[in-house]
């Protein structure tokens, strides 16, 4: 039988699958389960047929299901809340990092199950090092097992294993072109999404804290409510404020290094993309997405250009640099009075290092989680955030410890040794980028915008944890992509040299 029509017969089947995915999803309905259940079944299932057809575009349905789910959780929140007055168990908030993460296991068993080698390369090992020494610090006595396990399943097998599933996936250069269209998508409808409720919706949960402000503040409560208001409405299509703007400074970073490698609707998708991100960093005013943005653009620019051009374009980064600055020292007076803590915060960049947000860090987050780690060497175990009570103040008091920093973070969950192998990760991880940025064809572009989002990562880690979450999920299958497609580049490349050589040889004989 022809694959045409192998391919037509599948079809069918295909949609049966899905139709009796839906079908057993409104069935199970019917006897009492919630809205938020039923949904938690019928996107996983979906997710499992694509996934059986194809492993790269099933990967990225399962990336996308986990990025989005907090917008159904709360549509059925509302629904079943309506209807039977709670939402019983919620299925749906786990099920997508379940569902990656075993898939991402099951793929792995199978390479090993067939004789194949997973660890290949400094990256692969690092990564699988890693996770091994957090997958140990579940059990150790300082945290509870239960926080133990939820730390791992959700900051570990989802988030940094896929990697490791992705340099194995994504084969051929057509799947990470997939993979960007569906990111631009993903971008574009977040930030549509994040605009109009900044300017027409209110969530349950955020009035009464607008009503606070407002009638407690007064005239500057108001403009509070104006420009830090956007946190709670802007950035809720994932899990909060920083994954929302972590993922897309990702996918911005991408968009602005494909350039003009993108044709017709797809160019048009980029642009429009582009301008809605530059919108929301507009309304926004956050600090850190507008450095990472700025950051990825010159980055961008900057790989992709000659020597010649390179040099024009650090003397242009480094004017507009000083110009940030000295216009900032010239405004702080005017925006510290504003009454808006936004503008405030915006202007503490003009001195980083006399912020009074650092040196809250530094008295709240990073001095506690030093003293934690020195006490501790082989870390405090794995958990939610790394918050812990191993410090002794911390353990008599409602402070929980909170590094605020995606090293120190890492350091305290997994010890010293943990710490200094996931530095030795990042550090794989960019080179990896940054010899995929150095090739000569049109790949090339994707290790620019990941070398120039990392960049962006490792300044943001700094201050925070973009390395978890639902950026991280997206950090690090890109990284795994990246090695990938840095690896066939590797292959092609003396292949096509021997084509060339034997073609010589043919014609000179």
């Amino acid at each position: 039988m022809s694959s045409l029509a192998l391919r037509w017969i599948a079809v069918p089947r295909r949609l049966g699958w899905v139709i009796s995915a839906i079908v057993g999803t409104l069935m199970v309905a019917k006897f009492g389960v919630s809205l938020n259940q039923s949904l938690a079944i019928l996107f996983s299932s979906i997710v499992l047929i694509v996934w059986t057809h194809n492993k790269a575009n099933g990967l990225i349905a399962a990336l996308l299901l986990f990025m989005v789910k907090a917008v159904f959780v709360r549509i059925a929140y509302a629904v079943d809340k309506e209807f039977s007055g709670g939402g019983g168990f919620d299925l749906l908030g786990i099920t997508p990092a379940l569902l990656v993460a075993g898939l991402i296991v099951w793929h792995l068993y199978l390479k090993i199950a067939s004789g194949e080698k997973i660890l290949l390369g400094r990256t692969r090992v690092l990564i699988m090092l890693f996770s091994s020494l957090a997958f140990l610090s579940i059990f150790n006595p300082a945290n509870s097992l239960l926080v133990g396990l939820g730390g791992f399943e959700r900051n570990i097998l989802p988030n940094m294993m896929v990697l490791l599933s992705a340099s194995f996936i994504f084969t051929e250069i057509a799947d990470s072109r997939r993979l960007l269209k569906v990111l631009l998508l993903l971008g574009s409808a977040s930030c549509v999404y994040g605009i109009g409720q900044y300017f027409s919706g209110l969530y349950p949960w955020e009035k009464d804290w607008i009503m606070d402000v407002a009638f407690k503040d007064s005239s500057s409560g108001w403009l509070t409510i104006g420009l830090r208001g956007v946190e709670f409405r802007l950035f809720s299509c994932f899990y909060n404020y920083m994954d929302f703007t972590f993922c897309n400074v990702l996918i911005f970073s991408l968009a602005i290094s494909y350039g003009t490698i993108l044709r017709d609707k797809w160019k048009r998708i980029r642009h429009l993309y582009i301008l809605l991100w530059s919108v929301v960093l507009l309304l926004s005013l956050e600090r850190m997405p507008l450095l990472m943005s700025a950051v990825a653009v010159g980055l961008v620019y900057y790989l992709k250009s000659d020597v010649h051009k390179k040099k024009r374009i650090i003397l242009k980064v480094v004017t507009c640099a000083a110009l940030f600055i000295i216009g900032l020292s010239l405004a702080s007076p005017i925006l510290k009075n504003s009454g808006a803590q936004k503008l405030d915060r915006l202007a503490e960049l003009a001195n980083p290092f006399a912020a009074a947000s650092i040196k809250e860090r530094i008295v709240r987050n990073w001095t506690p989680t030093l003293e934690t780690i020195a006490a501790n060497p082989l870390g405090v175990g794995i958990g939610y955030g790394s918050q812990t009570r191993a410090n002794p103040i911390a353990a008599r008091s409602d402070f929980w410890v909170e590094p605020h920093n995606e090293l120190l973070q890492k350091t305290l969950e997994t010890g010293i040794i943990g710490g200094i192998v996931f530095l030795l990760l990042l550090a794989a991880v960019f080179r990896d980028g940054l010899r995929l940025s150095r090739t000569n064809n049109r790949v090339r572009r994707l290790g620019i915008g990941f070398v120039a989002a990392t960049i962006g990562f490792w300044l943001c880690g700094m201050v925070n944890v973009p390395f978890s979450g639902s950026s991280g999920l997206l950090y690090w299958i890109l990284a795994g992509v990246v090695l990938s497609t840095e690896e066939m580049g590797r292959k092609v490349v003396p292949q096509l040299t021997k084509n060339v050589a034997e073609t010589a040889d043919k014609t000179s004989s």
